[in-house]
């Protein structure tokens, strides 16, 4: 363990932030919300810490890296993860395009007497940062949020200020109900279709958290995502189950489209399932069947030991 993790101190930022979700009062992502800011704050060193800091302490074992790592924090948002980082007593820099979630982001670092200009805005295609300045970059939850023309200059920005690893945790096209609007089957859809079903279901399942307020969310499969990181140059490899996010008793492998029924202390799934054995078999990884995708990719010429 790096420190001693500490509870974060989150009351102005808990306070501004549910005064910038106002608006949003009666839709799906301010529950939404509402509750991640609770369980990344109050209750981030029980949950968070723990889970952050054995994934870092993993990566810079195992990826033989700087044993005080920079960290870069990328799509780093209101800033909860970053200051959970720091507090790990890691130095971390988080980036963003919404000026509103860093001034979020800005408080809460005030809060626990760190130096808000750890977070920076950065809207144009190249990062404000040297070539290999960051022994780790972690994208939290945030490749969902980039189209593939976004990724076209991004992943090659990200390579070049990285000198060592990408963690990315995204969650998984399989998943039946999408994270943002709770509405089911839409991370199924093309994105065209997406689109308009969600126009016509009302303003409780909008989503109204991206720049412009339009739906920028894009569910891809397991193999598009390698794919998309193999044409920068990138490898992939997975984190142990014992440290992935959330952990695999919280959410099980996809192995069928159905609902589970209960009855007294028993459980019953109905639905179809998928051809789980045999695609493992045949090469496909289990880790491709989990809820959220925890990926590590490295650069093609890195050099990791096992």
């Amino acid at each position: 363990m790096k420190t001693e993790i500490k509870p974060l101190i989150a009351n102005k930022f808990l306070a501004a932030a549910m005064k910038y979700m106002e608006p949003l009062k009666g839709t799906y992502i301010y529950n939404a919300k509402q509750r991640d800011y609770l369980q990344k704050t109050i209750y981030g060193n029980i949950e968070y810490a723990p889970w952050l800091d054995s994934i870092l302490t993993y990566m810079i074992t195992n990826y033989n890296l700087n044993t005080s790592p920079h960290i870069l924090d990328f799509g780093c948002g209101t800033g909860e993860l970053t200051v959970l980082i720091n507090n790990l007593g890691y130095c971390v820099t988080g980036v963003d395009i919404h000026e509103a979630h860093l001034d979020l982001a800005r408080i809460l670092a005030k809060e626990n007497k760190i130096n808000d200009q750890i977070f920076i805005l950065s809207k144009n295609r190249k990062l404000p940062f040297d070539d290999k300045s960051f022994d780790i970059i972690t994208m939290f939850v945030v490749l969902e949020h980039l189209a593939d023309e976004d990724l076209k200059y991004i992943l090659p920005e990200l390579k070049r200020v990285c000198k060592g690893v990408i963690y990315v945790l995204v969650p998984n096209k399989l998943q039946i109900t999408d994270d943002h609007t709770g509405l089911h089957f839409l991370p199924w859809m093309p994105r065209w279709l997406a689109t308009a079903y969600l126009k016509i279901r009302g303003r409780k399942h909008q989503y109204f958290i991206s720049d412009d307020g339009s739906w920028d969310v894009h569910y891809r499969w397991f193999h598009r995502i390698k794919s998309l990181f193999n044409e920068h140059g990138f490898d992939l490899d997975f984190p142990p189950d014992r440290i992935i996010f959330p952990p695999l008793d919280v959410a099980p492998p996809i192995l069928r489209i159905g609902k589970s029924i209960n009855f007294g202390a028993h459980s019953v799934t109905l639905g179809i399932p998928f051809p789980h054995r045999a695609m493992i078999k045949s090469g496909y990884p289990r880790q491709a069947f989990y809820p959220y995708l925890n990926l590590i990719f490295t650069p093609n010429d890195f050099g990791k030991i096992k």
